[in-house]
């Protein structure tokens, strides 16, 4: 008896898409009394020789064409729960074992021999992300066969980013700018960034920095590089700052080509801009501004009880002047900021997307300290403008502040 695969993830997905399996046993055990599709999944992180025991064993009936489906995305995805703000290589690995069993009597007959153990292309085993697929991406699609950016960790390609000259792009001291996927997979690996700046007398440096790749370690898998003229490590990978006006990232295989992402610096607002972290559909952070007038709501919320008044334990019946009917005895307040973009390309159409969908956003409101506060999104309904239709793009979002005034715990 021998179990064939039908159908099996890529090497690299997003576990929060649907990681499958198809299995099928080509005799006619599958008509036994009870007959089920048995499996083993390991999830683990660090080397590739630390798988350790599996971590969930899982059953199925065959369906109707006699295969067993399993669908391990809800697992290994219950597994990459740390924020991306603490853990912004947030990789596992996993492989997974294949068996059956039916009922012989009063007792269950397995497979004899090894299971049929499955891991990803030659020796290294399956990686997972902590993202999604988007429609019209099928089943067990691959991050860099659905990235049009590969190798970088993003969709901002499709516009050109705008940032300050004193911005930065990382959260709590940690460069978090430029994510590069540079662990093993079976399509090109960039082995260098280079960033051409450009300044305004109209000369242009251009500088290069060399990715190391291949490692199997689950942290080494994506690197990252200052992708922000505010930050302090900049100028230790890409050229100075003084004067300039706008650069770019481009992502080389030896002297190919693989993708390039594009920056403007744009001068001092008059609004004071709020910047905005929020991690995308790859698991990593992406940044916006919002240079428009934005407002702060400040919301109280009470419960109140009616005390007895006056001193009834006394010879007398008297009240004292500071007594109340009404006393508060739970307050709490909650903030809302709400933001307003400037005019923007129709690109980023399918960027706020990905922000309204996000799961952890930020607000970098204190760069200069790497101060951030948590946000969550208020705004749940935006009606995409285009530039045939509206002819000017600009859209308001409301947050939720997680952090309001009154620290209760």
């Amino acid at each position: 008896m021998a179990i064939s695969i039908l159908q099996r993830p890529s090497d690299i997905q997003p576990a929060q898409s649907p990681i499958v399996f198809s299995i099928l046993e080509s005799t006619n055990a599958i008509t036994a009394s009870e007959f089920q599709y048995t499996a083993n999944l390991y999830i683990w992180s660090g080397s590739l020789s630390q798988s350790g025991s599996y971590l969930y064993q899982a059953r199925k009936f065959p369906n109707p064409a006699g295969s067993g489906i399993f669908d391990f995305s809800k697992f290994i995805n219950s597994t990459l729960t740390r924020l991306a703000a603490t853990d912004d290589s947030n990789i596992k690995y996993y492989k997974a074992e294949f068996g059956w069993q039916y009922a012989s009597g009063s007792t269950y007959a397995t497979q004899s021999g090894a299971l049929t153990s499955v891991s990803g292309s030659g020796s290294v085993n399956f990686k997972a992300y902590d993202g999604y697929n988007v429609f019209p991406n099928q089943i067990n699609t691959s991050l860099f066969t659905t990235d049009t950016y590969w190798p970088y960790m993003t969709d901002m390609g499709t516009v050109t980013q705008s940032v300050l000259i004193d911005d930065k792009a990382n959260l709590g001291g940690t460069v978090k700018g430029l994510s590069i996927w540079v662990g093993p997979s079976n399509a090109t690996l960039a082995t260098s960034i280079e960033c051409t700046a450009s300044y305004e007398n109209g000369s242009t440096l251009s500088a290069t920095s060399a990715l190391t790749t291949g490692s199997t370690t689950s942290s080494a898998q994506i690197t990252h590089l200052p992708s922000s003229p505010g930050e302090s490590t900049w100028s230790t990978y890409w050229p100075t700052t003084t004067n300039l006006s706008k650069y770019k990232f481009v992502a080389k295989s030896g002297a190919t080509t693989l993708a390039t992402l594009n920056y403007e610096v744009i001068c001092e607002q008059y609004y004071t801009p709020v910047r905005v972290a929020y991690k995308n559909r790859f698991g990593q952070f992406d940044w916006i501004n919002f240079y428009k007038r934005h407002d702060n709501t400040f919301n109280t919320s009470q419960r109140l009880y009616e005390p007895q008044l006056g001193t009834w334990e006394s010879a007398t019946l008297a009240y004292d002047q500071f007594q109340t009917k009404a006393q508060r005895y739970i307050v709490d307040a909650t903030e809302v900021m709400s933001c307003n973009t400037t005019y923007l390309e129709q690109g980023y159409n399918e960027l706020m997307k990905q922000l309204l969908v996000s799961d952890e956003i930020y607000w970098t409101y204190d760069q200069t300290n790497n101060l951030v506060k948590p946000l969550t999104i208020q705004t749940n309904s935006l009606q995409f403008k285009t530039g045939v239709n509206n002819k000017l793009i600009q859209y308001t979002i409301t947050f939720d502040i997680g952090q309001p005034y009154k620290l209760i715990i």
